[in-house]
């Protein structure tokens, strides 16, 4: 067995003065993972301690008492009386209005509303709450009883999309999301009485005290507005780094402060001179780059103004935690935490400030906790935000001065040169391999698998012979996300409300596309190209058009004779891929990065003429090992890591978490014997491990505090190669097969472009593997609606328009890209009822 690739001391041995020293090596120390930390194998979710376990183990306390709420929150205000607080929420399908005791911090109410958006406003004398409906096209009103509870009052229509509301006198003014205006809604009358059109959108509105102008900020470029209300005109337009996206006003109309999400910053805006003075950023400095400054992803997405106290507050989502600045130096005084992704605030009478929290409670559930910032020690407060934030990584330190392959010191060699990123679409863990508890001691759940287990013996085998996490959550609910974190590695502000918006209202469809989308300083594949490395990307289209330092194109290094070519393709097999790239690397070796896309268990459903749901699993799996099989009889197996995982888990349920999926290392390096990982880990541990590996720096924030996959790996390369598994023999839909007539009329050129493939594939599965009758699967795919509840079905209906609108989009640019170069038009696939 080969010695690990390390620089070995040397020693001299003892000699006469006419003796040649002969020089003896020592044999290096070798590093172990003998037992992962309790901290660090956590599940997802709140604690006993009342303390919450974010994705990748990140521990969250909030310094304050926390309310889970029955949705996501997306704004807030509270009664002027300060005994209640009223939150907008938003989820994929329902939208409502909850009013929160503070004292006691329970929901008292909650009103089901057609939709909300950001934008909620106590009226004068605290009458009426005026809510924005986003997509509804309405401004709600509800009249406040003497309680504090709410009692629908009537709406006005408004044009456009309704976002961000400010008050000024007895006028209640309104943006608009999509087309960039704001609107004027008399109070007394209760309607629209004048419409000043913009040059940007609007995401958030506020009123500059004593000076007859608003401000509104775009959350989708860098651009904040100046609107004169006696001219009734937009008169200028500011830019600041990327992506303001939330405003406040200082109560003497000097200064309106910007969160700004993309840059985590605040920015300062002096009213009298109409120009951004200051763009400060909010982070303790506590992760800093190679340049010493500080590392970015906070996403700062919203701020409050404390005059009483001369204090302005920033959320940063990504961060869990509340900057404290100086309002009139902005320097920046401490932090303190909160709960999970932080998005606005506001404060009582007596100075509590209330945060809401997107995903507060779970991914999908929100929060809002009160803090006493008067109470606040913010030395402390703020070494705990820091503390928290690298909990990942401190709670499973890997301190070692011998040999391991994941480098645990900067600068230390490593045997694995090359790193395999191979991703394949949509399963949770139990939906594949839901039966394995008793075999290899994995948390599983039989109830939840789909996809029988001879549909997979390479990816089992892989288990096996290899490992397996059984604690790995992805961190995209859908596809379009899924595919921008794995090759950004971050969800920017814009993202991470976008998916939702799209979800619940259809919206701006090509959002994955748009600039804001893209994190300040790129994708991962700009990141490698930047320090050095070399790249190579197989069917992959996200992230393909950015660019790096000195000009290339991520889309230089795309291999377009990839069977099937650069995008989603169901004409070729995941055999073919797996073989081809197989093929690629016994002739020519590895880059030192390779991303690969199987994508075909996503499958066509039963469309007459494809493979079976079941065979395109298989082939799926049969890629999996043909590419592993390869790898492992090659010259680069001893130097190669591959990691085996999924774009999100939106395809089936999983009994632990619904955002769990599995992830596989294959390697010489690899832990081998069927180790079974409980590290609580997601796409930032994996991220983390492969920059130690190739020894490039962290991205930003959320990659540095990761911590790497520690114990998926040993110190001592096992050589034995892999084996693929035959497939189960490949089966054609007949014009008679279950679901036939739905699935000719599906669109396959792309992923997710029909809503019914997944109910489809519920009922199918159910059927062939006898837990419903066929009568059963027939009678749910008459209404396949019905077959779900009515948020999943929203949400699959409004990701297949923006998939394909997101599909074409790319698809175009993939000319353009062609024509600039001199190649040959390419010819899109047609699929299904895409031909």
């Amino acid at each position: 067995m080969r010695t690990p690739a390390l620089l070995v001391p040397l020693i001299l041995c003892a000699c006469a003065a006419d003796e040649v020293p002969v020089l003896e090596p020592i044999e290096p120390e070798l590093c172990r993972v003998d037992e992962v930390p309790e901290a660090a194998t956590l599940r997802y979710g709140w604690q006993g301690d009342g303390t919450f376990v974010a994705l990748g183990g990140r521990r969250v306390v909030p310094a304050g008492p926390t309310a889970v709420l029955t949705d996501m929150p997306i704004d807030l205000a509270i009664h002027p009386g300060g005994e209640v607080a009223y939150i907008a929420q938003i989820s994929r399908g329902d939208s409502s209005l909850v009013v929160l005791d503070l004292a006691s911090l329970e929901v008292v109410q909650e009103l089901e509303v057609a939709n909300t958006h950001l934008g909620l406003a106590v009226g004068p004398a605290a009458e009426f709450l005026y809510a924005a409906g986003g997509a509804s096209g309405r401004v709600e009103r509800f009249a406040i009883g003497g309680d504090g509870t709410l009692t629908a009052d009537g709406a006005v229509l408004v044009e456009g999309t309704p976002s961000g509301l400010a008050l000024a006198d007895a006028t209640l003014w309104v943006g608009d999301y999509y087309d960039g205006r704001v609107s004027a809604i008399d109070l007394a009358t209760q309607e629209v009485a004048e419409i000043i059109e913009l040059s940007i959108d609007v995401w958030d509105l506020v009123a500059v005290p004593g000076r007859e102008e608003l401000y509104a900020c775009d959350l989708s470029t860098d651009g904040i507005a100046v609107v004169d209300l006696a001219a009734g005109a937009e008169v200028a337009v500011l830019s600041v780094e990327t992506s303001p996206a939330g405003l406040v006003a200082a109560a003497d109309g000097a200064r309106v402060y910007a969160a700004v999400s993309n840059g985590d910053a605040v920015a300062a805006i002096d009213t009298a001179s109409r120009e951004v003075i200051a763009e400060v950023g909010v982070t303790e400095g506590d992760l800093l780059d190679a340049d010493g400054a500080p590392l970015l992803r906070s996403n700062v997405n919203a701020v409050w103004l404390d005059d009483d106290r001369g204090r302005l507050y920033a959320a940063r989502g990504s961060d869990n935690a509340v900057t404290v600045l100086d309002a009139d130096t902005l320097e920046v005084l401490g932090a303190f935490p909160v709960a999970m992704y932080p998005l606005h605030m506001e404060q009582t009478p007596d100075g509590q400030l209330v945060v809401v929290e997107y995903r507060g409670g779970s991914e999908q559930l929100g929060s809002a906790t009160v803090v006493d910032v008067d109470g606040l020690d913010l030395p402390a407060t703020t070494a705990e935000v820091s503390e928290l934030f690298a909990s990942p990584r401190t709670q499973f330190p890997m301190e070692c001065e011998g040999f391991f392959p994941i480098p645990t010191v900067d600068g230390r060699g490593t045997p694995i040169e090359h790193v395999i990123l191979l991703v394949k679409e949509n399963k949770t863990f139990d939906c594949l391999f839901g039966d394995m508890g008793d075999e290899l001691g994995v948390d599983a759940d039989p109830d939840y698998q789909r996809w029988p287990s001879e549909l997979t013996p390479n990816q089992r085998a892989l288990m096996r012979e290899f490992n397996v996490s059984d604690n790995f959550y992805v961190n995209a609910r859908e596809s379009d996300s899924g595919h921008l974190f794995l090759t950004s590695g971050h969800l920017t502000h814009w993202v991470e409300y976008m998916w939702v918006e799209t979800a619940r209202n259809g919206g701006e469809l090509a959002w994955p596309m748009d600039s804001a989308a893209t994190p300040t300083m790129d994708n991962f594949f700009v990141h490698l190209l930047d320090h050095g490395k070399s790249i190579q990307v197989y069917g992959e289209i996200v992230g393909m058009f950015a660019q790096s330092a000195d000009g290339r194109s991520v889309f230089d290094y795309s291999d377009l004779d990839y069977p099937g070519g650069p995008f989603y393709n169901y004409s070729a097999t995941d055999a073919e891929r797996g073989r081809y790239v197989g093929e690629q690397i016994q002739s020519y070796g590895l880059a030192d990065f390779t991303f690969m896309l199987l994508p075909n268990d996503h499958t066509a459903g039963t469309s007459p003429g494809l493979p079976t749901p079941e065979s395109m699993v298989a082939d799926n799996d049969h890629g999996v090992g043909l590419l592993v099989d390869a790898l492992s009889h090659s010259d680069a197996w001893e130097s190669t890591a591959v990691f085996i995982l999924q774009d999100d888990p939106q395809g089936c349920d999983d009994h632990v978490n619904d955002s769990r999926s599995h992830l596989i290392v294959a390697s010489p390096w690899a832990r081998r014997g069927g180790y079974v990982s409980h590290t609580n880990a997601d796409y930032l541990s994996v991220f983390a491990t492969i920059e130690r590996i190739l020894g490039v720096p962290p991205m930003a924030r959320p990659d540095a505090a990761a911590t790497p996959l520690w114990d998926l790996f040993q110190p001592e390369p096992d050589l034995t190669p892999f084996d693929a598994r035959d497939r189960v023999p490949e089966e054609i839909n007949g014009e008679d097969a279950f679901g036939a007539d739905i699935s000719a009329q599906l669109d396959l050129d792309g992923p997710d472009r029909d809503p019914r493939l997944t109910p489809l594939l519920d009922a199918y599965m159910l059927w062939k593997m006898g837990r419903i009758s066929r009568a059963e699967a027939e009678r749910r795919l008459e209404a396949p609606r019905m077959a779900l509840d009515e948020e999943a079905w929203e949400e699959l209906e409004e990701e297949a328009e923006e998939e394909t609108t997101a599909h074409d989009l790319a698809w175009r640019q993939y000319e353009a890209w062609c024509a600039e170069r001199g190649l040959p038009a390419p010819v899109r696939p047609r699929i299904g009822a895409g031909e």
